[in-house]
């Protein structure tokens, strides 16, 4: 009976890892980093950003997302960045800002190189996944206006099952005892972008190693297994004066396993400090 109990735990276990495989951060909008590595070097300053999410507030077991992420430009000659940026000090006020989103005569400058770094931990139930990874992207400007990156993150993801909060009856039970192993397992992800000060289009592939998952001994199956995990970001920055411009963007992630799932947001800005949104998921 207690093997049959067990055997039920480390079904709900591994359909877990294949359902929450990585974390859904709703606010994308405000780290794109963290979705896609080509982000990397984008901006014109050092971006360290920090965030924390928890479903399900109340329930024992519930999922839980932390993740603290880290990025930074290097030989960037240009101040050009993405339309989702925060402003720069170097421009002028905001109407200098206003007056550069209407220029049209930019001019070209040399590639420059990004690095980062990215720690995130996801806890559900009795599961925890940590991962930690390093990033680097190259940004070549392929127009006035316009820049292409692609960008990498190579890290770990480590596996474990937190054994102190299984209640089993026999806790020298050796299906229970030999059973589960904590796992560590390389992690790809590697990403595209192509940006300017108005709009931004990016495509990620994440988790490429597509390696046994199983926290058990003897289990070999493909729903055991990592599965990659597909992302495209999107967004257009409309400027309607000096104090006020709106930001419309939407992320969508495909997982071959799971139906397609879209993000649709709208934030609004005003003076450089202060901004609002409305978010919308579809699954």
């Amino acid at each position: 009976m207690r093997k049959l109990l067990f055997t039920c735990l480390a079904t709900i276990l591994c359909t877990m890892v294949q359902a929450q495989q990585l974390p859904h951060y709703s606010q994308y909008m405000l780290n794109g980093f963290l979705v896609n590595p080509a982000v990397a070097g984008s901006e014109n300053y050092v971006d360290v950003k920090m965030g924390w999410r928890n479903q399900w507030t109340g329930l024992e077991g519930a999922p839980e997302s932390m993740y603290l992420t880290a990025h930074l430009p290097l030989n960037k000659t240009d101040n050009r960045a993405t339309a989702s940026s925060f402003p720069s000090r170097w421009q002028n006020g905001r109407k200098a800002l206003y007056e550069e989103y209407r220029k049209k005569d930019f001019h070209r400058e040399q590639g420059h190189h990004g690095a980062g770094l990215t720690v995130q931990l996801d806890k559900a139930g009795v599961l925890k996944r940590s991962d930690a990874g390093l990033t680097y992207a190259y940004h070549l400007p392929v127009s006035r206006s316009l820049k292409l990156a692609g960008g990498f993150s190579a890290g770990v993801s480590v596996y474990k099952v937190d054994q102190s909060r299984l209640k089993l009856t026999d806790p020298n039970d050796p299906t229970y005892t030999s059973g589960y192993h904590d796992r560590v397992q390389p992690n790809i992800t590697v990403g595209t972008l192509l940006y300017s000060k108005r709009y931004y289009v990016g495509a990620t592939a994440a988790q490429l190693f597509q390696d046994e998952l199983a926290l058990e001994e003897n289990q070999g199956n493909d729903v055991d297994r990592a599965q990659a995990h597909y992302a495209l970001t999107g967004g257009y920055k409309v400027v309607l004066s000096p104090a006020v411009s709106l930001l419309p963007s939407t992320l969508i992630k495909y997982v071959p396993s799971a139906p397609v799932a879209a993000d649709v947001n709208l934030k609004v800005l005003y003076r450089d400090f202060l901004w609002a949104g409305a978010s919308y998921r579809k699954r």
